[in-house]
């Protein structure tokens, strides 16, 4: 009895070196036939890349994953490693298991026109232009949260400010849109409003009710950015006018 158990247990072991020594004789086959065709590494989608993504994004969310293939297969204009993918947006929806080519992705410059910004329903695009000190010397970027603060003649030769707006998205900063998430030292350089001093364009996510009033706020007004926490709580506004040369001084509240 007892040898037959053993006979038993030598085969279920024999059968298992076997089982294991094909899936490495297989798989040293694969790694044999790939190596007799040149292999190359490709970029590829591991999940569907939607229009407008940047390749900064697909690739820390982990959309993106280097794959190797023989040369043969390599689709032609395929991106190799990440770096290729710096500064560029998906121009239409990349599906999974597809190599990444270039001619499906798009330079900054080009997202004009492409739908590529996302706005959120019942708002409008609105761009301003201001100069680095008045976004926050530079550091509002594409998804922050800005409040609008704005400084107005009062009509008596005077200035008042107030806070505009607040809880406003930033959908893109000069020529860089929201899905890229990179700070901009200087984005796309326009010339607008008071002066000929190098503006940038900061494109906002504005409520449809308060589109002319921006507009009228930029045209004869100050505005300067705040940024503001996500989802962060407005703060009071001052009463009607708003801070003027005679309520500046805190004491003069008290």
């Amino acid at each position: 009895m007892q040898s037959r158990v053993l006979a038993i247990l030598i085969a279920v072991v024999l059968a298992l070196v076997a089982t294991a020594a094909l899936v490495v004789y297989v798989n040293g086959a694969d790694r044999r036939a790939i190596a007799d065709q040149d292999p190359v590494v490709v970029l590829v989608a591991k999940e569907t890349i939607q229009a407008g993504t940047s390749g900064e994004d697909a690739e820390t969310g982990g959309r993106i994953v280097p794959r190797t293939v023989p040369r043969k297969s390599a689709v032609p204009g395929a991106f190799r490693s990440v770096a290729q993918l710096e500064g560029k947006f998906a121009a239409v929806d990349i599906v999974k298991g597809e190599q990444l080519l270039a001619s499906r992705w798009v330079e900054t410059e080009e997202i004009s026109g492409r739908g590529l910004l996302p706005i959120p329903e019942k708002h409008q695009a609105l761009s301003i232009g201001l100069d680095v000190t008045r976004q926050v010397a530079g550091f509002v970027t594409p998804g922050d949260n800005v409040g609008m603060v704005l400084t107005l003649p009062t009509g008596n030769g005077t200035n008042a400010t107030r806070f505009l707006l607040q809880n406003v998205r930033v959908l893109a900063v000069g020529a860089t849109a929201l899905t890229t998430r990179t700070a901009q030292g200087g984005g796309g350089r326009v010339n607008q409003g008071k002066g000929a001093q190098n503006l940038t364009a900061i494109t906002l996510a504005i409520k449809e009710q308060h589109v002319e009033r921006v507009v009228h706020a930029a045209e004869d007004g100050e505005i300067y950015l705040t940024l503001m926490p996500r989802n962060a709580d407005p703060v009071t506004r001052s009463p009607q006018p708003g801070i003027t040369d005679g309520n500046v001084f805190p004491e003069d509240q008290e």
